[in-house]
């Protein structure tokens, strides 16, 4: 039993023996040959930042494309023929403006220039579905794609209003409409709009811009000789007013006047007459008379 022990170890040790000669001759291929492998296998760990996501694409074999499920923040170990997209999930803000700006027409067919911008971001879990949608960058996705979605909306909206009514009271409900249809149809495919604002002012060609001011300024002239014409009407109703009122007054006081002098006439009587004279006479009698009776009735 012992003797089979020593044998397997001695065996044992042979073999180790021999493998250890091996890997000593071959010790300058097996480091020319493994340093690039480990150096091989450290590249394949991919670090994706805060605020984005990765997007995995395989190379090879069978399920070779984009994977469904993104990498998101930390390290990752990525097989050598698999490829890393990384894309932000922070607000995004992009301007069209200059050459880049939106031209649009309204129901008229007079054309009206708008520099916009926008603020969105691409919801973490739908990046895989839109890199295989559109097979871009964030940038030709935001001025390709996105642009695209804006122009259309535009010219659907701007198709059913005139070019008096853009350039004065329903701008702010046309960009708002435009915001909205945007918001729509890109929310199905992961990209949530925050807002679509306007840059300065909507350009409108200068012989409409002119025409449309005179017709405003004509407007508000009309309006101001309306407003002009209410108030002379006021002045005119309140003077009226007034005289009424201080004819009826008078009217008030004249028959009040009349039925005291009514009142007081029915009460004035010939004893109370001489009564009053009597109240004022001193008791002397006027020192010449004529044919005429005194005034008071020495008889009564």
């Amino acid at each position: 039993m012992e003797r089979d022990i020593n044998i397997t170890a001695h065996l044992r040790n042979r073999k180790t023996n021999r493998i250890l000669k091996i890997l000593e001759r071959n010790k300058v291929f097996i480091l020319l040959l493994g340093v690039p492998l480990f150096v091989l296998w450290c590249l394949c760990f991919k670090i994706i930042a805060p605020g984005y996501v990765g997007v995995i694409v395989d190379l090879l074999g069978n399920k070779k494309g984009v994977e469904e499920k993104p990498l998101h923040v930390g390290m990752h170990w990525i097989a050598p023929w698999k490829k890393i997209y990384n894309f932000p999930i922070f607000e995004q803000n992009d301007t069209w403006q200059g050459q880049e700006a939106f031209f649009f027409q309204t129901s008229e067919g007079l054309n009206v220039e708008a520099e916009l911008g926008i603020t969105f971001h691409l919801e973490p879990e739908c990046i895989p579905m839109i890199f295989q949608r559109y097979r871009r960058g964030m940038k030709e996705i935001t001025h390709i794609f996105i642009r695209n979605y804006i122009r259309d909306a535009i010219n659907n909206e701007a198709g059913h209003l005139k070019i008096e009514e853009i350039y004065s009271n329903k701008k702010t409900e046309f960009l708002l409409n435009v915001q909205n249809r945007v918001k729509t149809d890109l929310l199905e495919l992961g990209i949530s709009i925050s807002r679509i604002y306007l840059i300065n002012q909507l350009h409108f060609p200068q012989s409409v811009v002119d025409a449309l001011n005179a017709k405003i300024a004509a407007i508000q002239r009309a309006e101001q000789r309306e407003n002009e014409l209410r108030e002379a009407e006021a002045e005119a109703k309140k003077r009226i007013a007034k005289i009424q009122g201080e004819a009826k007054c008078a009217l008030i006081e004249a028959e009040a006047e009349a039925r005291s002098n009514e009142l007081v006439a029915k009460s004035v009587t010939d004893e109370l007459i001489r009564w009053e004279a009597l109240q004022k006479w001193d008791g002397k009698l006027p020192q010449v008379t004529g044919q005429s009776v005194p005034f008071i009735d020495l008889k009564h």
